[in-house]
């Protein structure tokens, strides 16, 4: 949420303000500050650089601390669902259209709104509504920045999520060779020790595993650790 300023939002040089928007932005990834940080700028840059009074962010499928990742009906919704644009210049007007979300805004003081999907070509991730108290709607120029700084932010939260992606795969890869080599590390000790061939001891540790309900890996790093008595693992399986 955030106030308007309409120092900077009506002001004949903004530049410097939006460039600062626009790094305060990509920050959020370089930094790898979450989510949250992203939508938190991108409310915060738009309240200060656009002519609204407050910003609500629909984003789902993530949890946010300051944003609903809910909502039941409402212009945010709309764009999210159509990846369209969504601009009402007198909510009152629209109370068959939305009666709950009409409602809600009458009551914090809202009277219009503008709302912006956050998508890229092929995604839509959400959407962005900017709420004025006034019966006006983003001018042409204001919902072109607008669009361009919730282009940026979508960018970003994709970025984060393919991050997130990949540092997950990446420590699933290094568990899975950690696994692998303390099965090849326990699987030449229980050869030299048994005085039988690697395949012998491989089979031995597996069919313990089993028998016992126990991970592979686990068996494997008991027999490395010596926490777990060999001899059950050579003795000899009674048929």
């Amino acid at each position: 949420m955030g106030s308007r300023d309409a120092g900077i939002a009506a002001g004949a040089n903004r530049e410097p303000a939006v460039c600062a928007a626009f790094a305060s932005l990509t920050a959020s990834v370089t930094e790898d500050l979450g989510p949250d940080r992203v939508v938190d700028t991108l409310s915060s840059e738009c309240a200060r650089l656009l002519p609204i009074d407050s910003t609500e962010v629909f984003l789902p499928g993530v949890e946010l601390e300051r944003h609903s990742a809910v909502a039941e009906e409402g212009p945010a919704l709309e764009s999210f669902e159509t990846g369209k644009d969504v601009a009402v210049h007198d909510l009152s007007t629209e109370v068959s259209r939305w009666p709950g979300y009409v409602a809600r805004m009458a009551g914090k003081g809202y009277a219009a709104v503008s709302a912006l999907p956050l998508r890229t070509m092929d995604e839509t991730v959400g959407s962005i509504a900017f709420l004025s108290a006034e019966t006006v709607v983003l001018s042409v120029e204001d919902r072109r920045l607008g669009r361009a700084l919730a282009d940026v932010a979508t960018l970003c939260l994709l970025q984060q999520r393919e991050l997130r992606h990949y540092r997950t795969l990446s420590a699933q890869l290094q568990k899975a060779l950690d696994s692998r080599v303390v099965i090849e590390q326990a699987k030449g000790m229980l050869a030299e020790r048994a005085g039988i061939d690697l395949g012998t001891a491989f089979h031995r540790m597996r069919s313990y595993a089993r028998s016992s309900n126990r991970k592979l890996s686990d068996v494997a790093r008991g027999v490395v650790e010596g926490t777990l008595d060999t001899r059950k693992l050579l003795r000899p399986r009674k048929r």
